[in-house]
């Protein structure tokens, strides 16, 4: 069910980046945006109930909505409510960031990709790729990684941007996401609760988006919002991965 889901919705996302998608206006840019931030945001609020016992009354009283978003209980599965809301996000970050089809048609090909990747870990190992990732990679080599791929799609996708800037964010990218996997690896406690760690990852993501932000090179403050982010996701994620 799973490998269905993720096969179906992949071919969606895919469709949808790839497609001639219109520019939305300031109202529907923000639900549009509003849409998958809760959702994920609800998933981040889920995670901070890890570890809490039962008895807990604010845990008993968001048990509900928390077993849902765990996958726990509902009719639609929360996984599902998730991967629908990214093809709304998808649409969003198209317009909100003036996101060219051009470049658009040049990376539609990493979602199949991981994708393909994801079946293939879960095949191989029973674990999400993350997951593997996370517990075969030291963290220097995982950040650097992911700091990588993402400078090389900066770098190599067909942009109006002049390709100096790409190239002065590619090397930022290689730099900030690393530097801030390894501090955190470093300076962290251990062990931490499941609520540090969370809180942790979206501090970290959020201090290496700023520094993103202030190196990147962007003129356009779009451009510099858009990469911030990636960025700081980036970091955010390795960090949670490894943490977990």
């Amino acid at each position: 069910m799973d490998s269905a889901r993720l096969l179906v919705f992949t071919f969606l996302w895919t469709a949808i980046w790839a497609a001639s998608l219109p520019r939305l206006s300031r109202r529907a840019e923000l639900i549009a945006g509003l849409v998958p931030f809760t959702a994920f945001g609800l998933r981040v609020f889920a995670s901070f109930f890890t570890g809490v016992t039962d008895d807990d009354s604010v845990k008993a009283t968001v048990a509900p909505l928390v077993e849902w978003v765990a996958g726990k209980t509902g009719v639609v599965p929360y996984q599902v409510i998730l991967d629908a809301t990214v093809a709304i996000g998808l649409v969003w970050l198209a317009s909100v960031f003036d996101i060219p089809k051009q470049s658009r048609l040049a990376t539609a090909w990493l979602m199949p990709v991981a994708a393909m990747l994801s079946l293939a870990s879960l095949r191989i190992s029973g674990l999400p790729l993350e997951q593997l990732l996370a517990t075969t990679l030291p963290a220097l080599v995982l950040g650097m990684a992911f700091g990588g791929l993402i400078a090389a799609v900066i770098w190599l996708t067909p942009s109006p941007i002049d390709v100096s800037i790409r190239r002065r964010a590619a090397v930022v990218v290689c730099i900030t996401v690393p530097v801030a996997v390894i501090a955190v690896e470093c300076l962290a406690p251990t062990p931490m609760s499941a609520v540090a760690e969370s809180s942790l990852s979206l501090a970290a993501g959020a201090a290496t988006g700023l520094v993103a932000w202030w190196l990147g090179g962007f003129r356009r403050p779009r451009s510099r919002l858009f990469f911030a982010m990636a960025v700081g996701v980036a970091a955010g994620a390795v960090i949670a991965a490894k943490a977990g």
